[in-house]
Order: structure tokens, then sequence, then C-alpha cells
């Protein structure tokens, strides 16, 4: 049975780890995403996965008569996982001056985790030895002939952004709504957006009058619009670089953005696939040189079941005008 990060984080601290549920936790408060994905666990480094294709032909039959046959079609493809980490290296000189270096060092690593993660979610690139992210995987589903789960949303009016005015800012959620319906059961888990358009979301919402909140898993208030997570994807990990730019060119303009919409389930939707969970260990005085060491290693990546798991918006323009 699949689990997520945070589950997986509760369950050790029970079970009277100490590292593990640290580092999780600070990877956990970096990342909306990673408290979302279920991760089912699978020692092979390569995992088959089965979507629907087509349903099968069903119809009706007279008194007597004999039932047509039909079978529904699968797709069959590979998702594999990929080895994310590093080592964690304190000089052993530090950790006599200041005891708490390492655990220092350690918060840094999962936050640098947590925003190299965010990253490779959206933009992650197998050619670069990353797994798929899911931007890359919308443009498979939309050349796969899904064309509704790739739209352009870009705005109303030439030179206007969202929040012109009432004409812009409403078209502007027409086309949420028509992102959210795209999706498996009309029901997407979150909406992943950058800052600018997190900001400018919620002020849309306000606007309209239908602005709703919620908390994550750390009590911090999260935006939501037809009970859907609105979610900031952040920054990269040199603490500048927007994840989801604002510099997109899809719909003619150069100021443009995106919003993703995204639902999970184990075999059903997108889910995440490991080959055992977060590891986190103190391999103490390393003997090649003079320093304590870690080791953190997570064998992950993405599998995708069904192709309207996913889908993204481009186009908009995060303001009150447009180039």
């Amino acid at each position: 049975m699949a689990v997520t990060l945070a589950e997986f984080v509760k369950t050790a601290a029970n079970e009277g780890q100490t590292l593990v549920p640290l580092y999780g936790n600070w990877f956990l408060r970096e990342s909306n995403v990673l408290q979302l994905i279920p991760w089912a666990s699978d020692k092979n480094l390569a995992v088959k996965i089965t979507s629907m294709k087509t349903l099968p032909t069903v119809g009706w039959r007279k008194i007597n008569g004999t039932p047509s046959e039909s079978t529904g079609l699968s797709d069959q493809k590979i998702e594999s996982k990929y080895i994310f980490g590093h080592y964690i290296d304190v000089d052993k000189v530090l950790v006599e001056a200041d005891p708490n270096a390492r655990m220092t060092q350690r918060q840094m690593s999962a936050e640098a985790m947590a925003f190299e993660f965010n990253d490779q979610f959206i933009n992650g690139d197998p050619a670069n030895d990353e797994f798929k992210g899911i931007s890359k995987r919308i443009d498979d589903i939309y050349a796969d002939g899904y064309t509704d789960q790739k739209f352009d949303a870009g705005s109303a009016t030439t030179g206007r952004g969202m929040l012109y005015d009432t004409t812009d800012r409403q078209y502007f959620m027409d086309n949420v709504a028509k992102l959210i319906h795209v999706i498996d059961k009309h029901k997407p888990d979150a909406l992943f957006m950058n800052s600018k358009m997190y900001l400018a979301f919620e002020a849309a919402l306000r606007r309209e009058g239908v602005l709703k909140q919620d908390a994550d898993m750390f009590g911090r208030i999260i935006n939501t619009y037809s009970s859907v997570s609105l979610i900031d994807i952040g920054i990269k990990a040199d603490q500048s670089t927007e994840i989801i730019t604002n510099a997109e060119t899809g719909s003619g303009g150069t100021d443009e953005t995106s919003i993703y919409a995204v639902k999970y389930g184990e075999g059903t939707d997108l889910w995440g696939i490991q080959q055992k969970a977060l590891e986190v260990t103190d391999q103490g005085l390393y003997q090649g040189k003079p320093v304590y060491r870690d080791l953190v290693e997570w064998v992950v990546g993405l599998a995708v079941a069904n192709p309207r798991a996913l889908a993204r918006a481009y186009g908009f323009v995060a303001d009150n005008g447009a180039s």
C-alpha cells in the first residue's frame, strides 16, 4: 500500500527513530508536493505500469439474441526510478567547535533536496538522469491525442492581464474551471503555480468573493478553490529562479505563466514509486578524511496510469497588463 512521506515520517518517529523524522519534516516543510504524493515501494529499478487505453464496446440485445463481445484495451509502459541524494560531510573540527554543526548541515540538506524535488516534479527530464516531470508528461499526453489536457488560456483581450477588470478576471476563472474539469472525475487534488500566479489567483478569488482557505500539515494557510488546494511550487535550490517562470511565450506574449492540475492515486492516476523509503544514515567519522558523514539516499520516480490525471493551462498573465 502506498503511503505519503508524511505518514512514513510519523511511523518512523513512533518506532523511535530520530534522524529520519527530523530530516523528513524539514524536507516536507519546504515541499507541499511531498505532503500529498502517495509512494509505492518496490525493490526493482523499473516498474511496469498498465493504463487504460479504450473501453470495451457495449450494446443491447433482443430477447433470445446473443450479446456482442468486446474487450477493453490497455497500454503498458515502463516507469523508471532515479537515485536522489548526497553525502553530508562536516569537518570534525567544526563539530568539536559547535556540536550543532551537523544538525545545521542536515537541515540545509533537507531544504535543498526539497527545492530540487519540487523543480523535478515540474521540469524533470530523464535525459539528465532525473525522473520525468509533469510538464514533459503532459506534452506526451497531448501528443497522444488528449488535447484537452494542455490548452491556451491566454488573456481575454490583448494587452490585458487576468486582473485587468471584471471581464478578464472572470475569463481567467472560466479557464480555471476548464482546467479542473478536464481532470479525472473533475476533481484534481492540487493546482500548482508560481508565487506571482498564486497571489494573483488569491486576488481574483477575493474580488469575486469566493476565496476559501485551509491549512497544510504545518498549520500554514493554503488557498483553495472548488475544494482544490492551490500550491505555490516555489523556487529552485539557488533560491532565486522560479520553477514555473513568468516568461513563457505559448500564447504569443513574453510574460506568461502556467497552472498545472494533478490528481493522485496509486495505480489509477499519478503516484510516486520508490525502491524503499527515504534513508538518512549517520556513517560517523569517515575513514578517508577527517569529516563526520551522513548519506541521504532516496531512489524514486513518478508513475501515471491515467492521461487525465494531469493537465496544464498556459498563457496566463498574472497581473493587470500584458505584453
